[in-house]
């Protein structure tokens, strides 16, 4: 977890990115979350099970928070962001939920078996570990977790090999918790990596959260008001294009493919299937000198190049 987040912390304190007040809160909890799990299980190793009972109350109180403001924090960014039809936000979406539903299923379960220790202890775990799925999304150095789903998903399961050692080298088999905690798991998985960027998915999504949002109101550049945008932006470390073909602006980055842009004025465009918007700010000659770059949690300003 500290490996995933603090890189996220750090761009935060310098001023690199923005986050809603509520993550924080849910950061608090999760963290809480850890620290309440790992005293739990010293307690029961260390035979303190009266305590560790006493405290049990306070964990499944903690539980629930934690699970609901899993949702809180999925549902409010899907709902503030306000997503184009095509946007990747919609499969993050996919994974998202995978948390919510497995942490719903383990820690319910797991409290559900209280008293038969073996697979109460099993099944906390497993929810715990779920937790973890945000944080190697978030490791940037880790070997293709950017060029593919899938092994994102192959780091989470590499966290259970130990739990399969512990099982075999205690009771000589793999408990059936393991097994059924392990299968939902890898179902779920495969069921994400067969329905990533599925225009039905994410048509039913930007169809359900349509009325909580703000439509955009789209206008009509005409001539003069779009070759006023058309040109090179950015700085040694970064550039972009805004170029005009067939009466449409386009938004073109080095090595990547162009992106159609919309407006909703003669100075704010956005892209209309990823979710990045634009404002050009003019100087005292009308002639734009910068562009303000908006992407949900970044925020960052170019100059004009030529």
């Amino acid at each position: 977890m500290i490996t995933g987040f603090l890189p996220d912390y750090q761009d935060l304190l310098s001023g690199k990115v923005k986050v809603h007040w509520f993550g924080h809160v849910h950061g608090a909890i999760m963290t809480t979350w850890l620290a309440v799990f790992l005293t739990q299980a010293i307690l029961a190793a260390r035979g303190n099970l009266k305590f560790h009972r006493k405290l049990g109350l306070l964990s499944l109180g903690l539980g629930i928070i934690v699970w609901l403001t899993m949702g809180v924090v999925t549902f409010r960014a899907l709902i503030s962001n306000n997503p184009p039809l095509a946007d990747s936000q919609f499969d993050i979406l996919f994974i998202q939920l995978y948390g919510l539903i497995l942490f719903g299923l383990f820690f319910s379960w797991g409290m559900w078996m209280r008293k038969n220790a073996t697979s109460h202890k099993r099944l906390l775990l497993l929810a715990t570990l779920i937790t973890m799925q945000a944080a190697i999304d978030r490791i940037r150095f880790l070997p293709g977790i950017h060029m593919a789903l899938f092994p994102r998903f192959l780091y989470l399961d590499a966290l259970l090999i130990p739990l399969f050692f512990y099982d075999w080298l205690t009771l000589r088999r793999i408990h059936k918790t393991t097994w059924l905690g392990t299968l939902f798991i890898v179902l779920l998985q495969v069921g994400i990596v067969m329905g990533w960027e599925s225009p039905a998915w994410h048509r039913f999504w930007f169809n359900s959260i349509s009325p909580f949002v703000e439509q955009v109101v789209e206008v009509k550049l005409n001539d003069v008001q779009a070759d006023l945008l058309v040109g090179d932006y950015g700085d040694k470390n970064w550039h972009m294009t805004i170029n005009r073909e067939d009466n449409k602006l386009y938004l073109k980055l080095p090595e990547q493919p162009k992106w159609e842009l919309g407006a909703t004025s003669d100075t704010k465009l956005f892209v209309r299937t990823i979710n990045w918007k634009l404002l050009f700010v003019k100087g005292a000659d009308g002639q734009v000198t910068k562009v303000v770059n908006d992407q949900i949690a970044f925020v960052w300003e170019v100059k004009r190049l030529k």
